[in-house]
């Protein structure tokens, strides 16, 4: 099996180097970036298997380095770190494209741990290819999200909830379920998060009385068949 090669995006010179060095003795190969047009120039010359990526960076910051990759088309994991974990930082990351996030300080083990489940989940399609319910249509080949035919403008995040919440109509979903298989997270994430995100897609599939996006108080959500 050929190495896996992660980009690290950290202007933190210190940071950089240290998870670096954790990340070879590891077994992963390693490209480094400390600001984002370098990632940039990295990303459109190298095949990376996963993105560690920086929040705060100088210039182009690690917002929009996501926006980057995700308009070229790329699928790739993006983990990004951050030591601003407020809702709306998060929030902002997951719609420029990012899989999770790790706030700093963090532990080598949990760092390792979060990158070898994107790895993991990256290289596995467990997804049917296309489903439908409420007049909701999933392309999961396409990743192309219709309502009753026309399609939704959705973001990289937006669309991955929207594909789990209809591949699963019909049956109430907690959140855990929902932080673990979108956004990838066996770990405390603020649930402000997927309310945000539930609001923007009952907005963008005309859901204004919750009938379609259930919230099932205390527990999680519910997708109608229709």
């Amino acid at each position: 099996m050929s190495e896996q090669t992660i980009l690290i995006v950290e202007d933190d010179s210190t940071i950089a180097r240290f998870v670096e060095l954790e990340l070879r003795h590891a077994g992963f190969g390693v490209l480094m970036a400390g600001e984002g047009s370098t990632a940039i120039e990295l990303l459109d010359s190298n095949q990376v298997d996963l993105v560690l990526l920086d929040l705060m960076l100088p210039g182009i910051d690690g917002i929009d380095v996501a926006r980057h990759i995700r308009k070229r088309g790329s699928q790739v994991p993006i983990l990004m770190l951050t030591a601003r974990a407020e809702t709306h930082d998060v929030v902002s990351g997951f719609e420029a494209g990012a899989d999770d996030y790790l706030r700093k300080p963090f532990e080598i083990p949990e760092l390792l741990s979060r990158v070898r489940a994107l790895l993991k989940r990256s290289g596995t399609a467990q997804t049917p290819a296309a489903f439908e319910a409420s007049g909701v249509s999933i392309d999961m080949e396409r990743r192309l999200a219709t309502l009753r035919g026309a399609p939704l403008d959705l973001t990289a995040k937006e669309f991955d909830l929207l594909a789990y919440l209809v591949s699963n109509a019909g049956r109430v979903i907690s959140r855990d379920e929902i932080l673990s298989s979108v956004w990838g997270a066996k770990h405390s994430t603020d649930s402000n998060v997927i309310e945000v995100f539930v609001c923007h897609l009952r907005n963008k599939i005309d859901d204004r009385e919750n009938r379609v996006i259930q919230t099932i108080r205390g527990v999680g959500y519910f997708f109608a068949r229709g």
